[in-house]
């Protein structure tokens, strides 16, 4: 017969055993699997997803070069947002499609018959919060008017997207440039600096003419004898 004294050690192994076991194991329950084991699985579709959002930002990059490239601006009607706005390198607003066809008919006209304007942009990895894309980049652009002159010079822009529908409109855009470090610009200061000494060396053509012929008016002529000569009789 086991007395209470032999029993009691025992007992304490066992009350022991079950105090250090978790509560659903001590209940028979399975365990529920880590937290770090399943975020890889959840996290795969996410970033999926992601980086199917980057694709699809990624084809606005490829038909915003296509309309500027081919001339062809109504490409990027479908891909504005209702609530669009965009500041040009020029500083000239635009909120609608119209607006943009406006303001690149008047950049074709100060281009010229036959001339081009191609652009080549080089966005930065887009940021996405929820429903919003943050992009930013800069652009490589030349400028061929219709006498052949070509212009050299880039751009710093930044893009908001929206997406709605499952589709990415663009929000907001903003281009800029250097305002005085840039081709046209220093175009036009040489060609500013040239006529102003062609002008310089006109004006001083004719002062010199000038000065030359009030020299000549203040000579004095020569000088007349006092008495005329009397003709023998």
């Amino acid at each position: 017969m086991v007395t209470l004294r032999a029993a009691l050690p025992a007992c304490s192994a066992v009350l022991l055993i079950c105090c250090l076991a978790r509560p659903d194991q001590a209940a028979g329950q399975t365990p529920p699997p880590d937290a770090g084991s399943v975020a890889p699985a959840e996290a795969a579709p996410a970033v999926q997803d992601e980086e199917a959002d980057h694709e699809a930002l990624r084809q606005l990059r490829q038909v915003y070069e296509r309309a500027v490239n081919e001339n062809q601006l109504d490409l990027l009607a479908p891909h504005l947002h209702a609530e669009f706005h965009g500041v040009m390198i020029t500083n000239e607003q635009v909120r609608t499609i119209d607006d943009m066809r406006a303001y690149w008919q008047r950049m074709r006209a100060l281009i010229g018959e036959g001339g081009s304007y191609t652009t080549t942009l080089n966005p930065e990895r887009s940021v996405i919060i929820g429903d919003l894309a943050l992009a930013r980049g800069t652009s490589d652009d030349l400028v061929v008017t219709g006498e052949g002159r070509e212009y050299r010079f880039s751009t710093a822009w930044s893009v908001v997207c929206r997406r709605e529908g499952g589709e990415w409109k663009v929000l907001r855009a903003q281009g800029t440039m250097d305002p005085v470090q840039n081709e046209f610009v220093q175009t036009f200061l040489r060609r500013a600096g040239l006529q102003g000494a062609a002008a310089g060396g006109l004006i001083g053509l004719v002062l010199g003419f000038v000065a030359a012929m009030l020299l000549r008016r203040s000579r004095p002529g020569p000088s007349l004898p006092n008495r005329l000569p009397v003709p023998p009789v």
